[in-house]
């Protein structure tokens, strides 16, 4: 059975996709213990290969679920290494650690601090703290939704890429971070879970970030399951030469 999962955890990590600057850890929020324990999952993914395309590609992400009462704890890792012919082709690193307290039976209240590297997207170092509410809109076995509000202070430095215009900038931004999270369960083992962000920078509203991730889970089995997911980024204001 563990290898079965292992299996399972590996596949789900090699097919990644490509995202704007908004990392969603709402579902892995979602797959917290209901009472006081420690949950963690670790994924691990080599791909090697010699011949006449040489590829290696290794990659890895860790997750830390702890709840104690009210307090929801989470710390997540994840970094990837890539290289062909000499070429790097990815190498990127993220950290993120958040706690939920539950206020009442509705609110709760969030901070978090995150640091992301990511040499193709420019990133030297995007380093972020935030807190905020949020309030559990429904809370049904067959329905959740979630929404949340919190403030973000950004700081970011991008690489020194020749023949770029803002080549080793520094930039400070104060930023809202505003999202709706939720799953709805069909019947049947099917079950449809959403997530939606939005980042604006508080200074300069165009400025603005937005994730859409929605995903449609078919259980197939006691230890098998089938997902089908559609993610949508968009970052208004990329670094130079990043589209």
């Amino acid at each position: 059975m563990r290898s079965i999962w292992l299996v399972i955890a590996v596949i789900g990590l090699a097919t990644g996709v490509a995202r704007a600057q908004i990392v969603n850890v709402q579902g892995t929020l979602a797959k917290a213990p209901d009472k006081d324990a420690i949950t963690g999952q670790v994924e691990l993914k080599v791909n090697w290969r010699e011949g006449n395309n040489p590829l290696l590609d290794i990659g890895g992400a860790g997750t830390l679920l702890l709840r104690r009462g009210s307090v929801l704890g989470l710390v997540l890792a994840r970094g990837g290494y890539g290289t062909s012919r000499g070429l790097t082709l990815t190498k990127k690193s993220f950290e993120h650690l958040r706690t939920r307290v539950e206020l009442d039976c509705r609110w709760r209240w969030e901070a978090f601090v995150q640091h992301e590297y990511d040499q193709f997207r420019r990133l030297s170092l995007r380093a972020l703290a935030g807190t905020g509410p949020a309030f559990q809109i429904v809370d049904t076995k067959p329905v959740t939704a979630l929404a949340g509000a919190a403030y973000i202070f950004e700081y970011e430095r991008l690489d020194n890429r020749p023949e770029t215009l803002d080549a080793g900038e520094r930039t400070i931004a104060h930023r809202a971070s505003l999202y709706v999270t939720g799953h709805e369960s069909l019947g049947a083992g099917v079950e449809v879970v959403e997530t939606i962000y939005a980042q604006p920078r508080l200074d300069q509203p165009g400025d603005v970030r937005v994730l859409g991730e929605l995903a449609v889970v078919s259980k197939l089995s006691s230890w098998i399951a089938l997902k089908d997911s559609v993610t949508i980024a968009y970052d208004r204001t990329p670094p130079d030469g990043i589209k």
